[in-house]
């Protein structure tokens, strides 16, 4: 049977592009719902993965004229707006009747946007995404009726039309990326790791505002049965796995469980994962996931500064933050300190305060831009949409110019330079 049903993951602009930090999404928002779609719709569906595989233009278009899909879900996050939304234009153009549905980020953000789009429809956020991909599909078939989808809204006339109430699946439905039939190799490529990602959670019941967790999956967290995550790896052949959960350490008997079946399990592997600092106080749970082949932790500590962390109402300090390192680090764990700069009322000494906090314990930093999501409007235009990028967004610090402050996020290493610099220069002008 001909593939009549389509997945897109558009690319992103020049300045957006973030291909290590989008890596795991593509197994997450892609692989995972891939899987669960075409095993629920009991056909093969296509995809083409632009911004992995980076796709020629003219590869793409073929396809899609040769193919002459029914439908096509777009992945849209705040970086491939733009061109998801020309790609539609072309599709639109090309196949008249083939419908389209966008999921991800920015339907969830900025639902009435897509009132001026040429989508036929978008994923509610009262549903899991490919609950309504599928229900689109079976509709786009004449398979299901208009009224009878799960969690789709429909755009007529730049009009909503809310079909069914969505559903929010039970853990042991959720899609598992088919290594096979993905371009993992690709994705490897693009975390420079052989790393295969799996979500063990869903939903996560802090609600940051700079986070989108909740805005998918809800406050309430949802976890995979462990049963069902010793049979993916063991039905792969990679040493590198990457436990996706918002706070995977929320849930420490679950985390102390699975780790006994790891250890317990005859593939060995090595495993990494996220969580906050205020949830590595267990060092029971900690001697466990080291013991069963954790050799990573990526932590949102977002700051070391009191009034940075007050600003973005964090209720920890450092001194849970220094346990936290210390515990890790005693079991031969790394210890990887998200951090963002930025964040309201910052200043250039708080930002050295926390390199140099860093520093002292020899722990390594991904920052990236606090963006303020929730400023963003739907009478915004893609391309003002498009400058709410967590690696290059600036609303400005006193005496750190827009170039020094994208040289702190890309070439943190040098801060002391990069923040004297500044001081220099403005002593120099004067």
């Amino acid at each position: 049977m001909e593939n009549r049903f389509l997945f897109i993951w558009q690319d992103s602009g020049l300045s957006t592009k973030s291909n290590h930090v989008n890596a795991p999404y593509h197994f997450v928002h892609f692989g995972e719902v891939i899987n669960y779609v075409e095993k629920n719709l009991e056909e093969k569906v296509d995809y083409i993965d632009i911004e992995a595989n980076q796709t020629e233009f003219q590869d793409v278009i073929t396809k899609i004229i040769s193919n002459n899909y029914k439908a096509v879900a777009f992945y849209i996050n705040t970086e491939n707006l733009q061109n998801s939304i020309k790609l539609n234009d072309y599709i639109k153009e090309i196949s008249p009747n083939c419908k389209t549905i966008a999921y991800g980020e920015m339907p969830l953000y900025l639902p009435k946007f897509f009132k001026e789009t040429n989508f036929n429809a978008i994923v509610s956020k009262e549903c899991d995404q490919e609950v309504a991909i599928l229900d689109f599909f079976k509709y786009a078939n004449n398979k299901l009726g208009k009224r009878e989808m799960r969690g789709v809204i429909l755009i007529e006339n730049k009009r909503f039309t809310l079909s069914k109430k969505g559903e929010i699946l039970d853990s042991s439905k959720w899609g598992l990326t088919d290594c096979e039939k993905m371009p993992v190799n690709s994705y490897f490529k693009m975390e420079k790791r052989q790393q295969v990602v799996v979500t063990v959670a869903r939903g996560c019941p802090y609600n940051c505002p700079y986070c989108n967790a909740v805005l998918y999956y809800g406050k309430k967290e949802r976890r995979r049965p462990i049963k069902d995550v010793i049979d993916y790896i063991n039905s792969n052949n990679y040493e590198y796995y990457k436990f996706f959960a918002p706070d995977f350490t929320l849930n420490e008997k679950y985390v102390i469980d699975f780790c006994n079946e790891l250890i317990k399990n005859e593939r060995k592997i090595k495993w990494s994962c996220t969580t906050r600092p205020d949830l590595l106080e267990n060092e029971e749970m900690v001697k466990k996931m080291a013991e069963s082949g954790c050799y990573k932790i990526a932590i949102g500590i977002e700051s070391i500064e009191p009034e940075d962390l007050k600003s973005i109402d964090k209720k920890y300090d450092e001194k849970v933050i220094a346990k936290g390192i210390k515990l890790l680090q005693k079991y031969g764990i790394e210890y990887k300190a998200l951090i963002m700069f930025g964040v309201p009322n910052q200043t250039k000494k708080s930002i050295e305060y926390t390199l140099d906090f860093l520093n002292k314990y020899k722990v390594k930093a991904r920052p990236t831009a606090f963006t303020p999501f929730y400023e963003m409007n739907h009478n915004m235009n893609a391309e003002q949409i498009a400058k709410y990028d967590k690696r290059t967004y600036y609303e400005g610090i006193e005496d750190l110019s827009y170039g020094n402050f994208l040289r702190l996020i890309y070439d943190t290493k040098n801060y002391k330079e990069i923040l004297k610099e500044e001081v220099d220069s403005n002593c120099m002008i004067g």
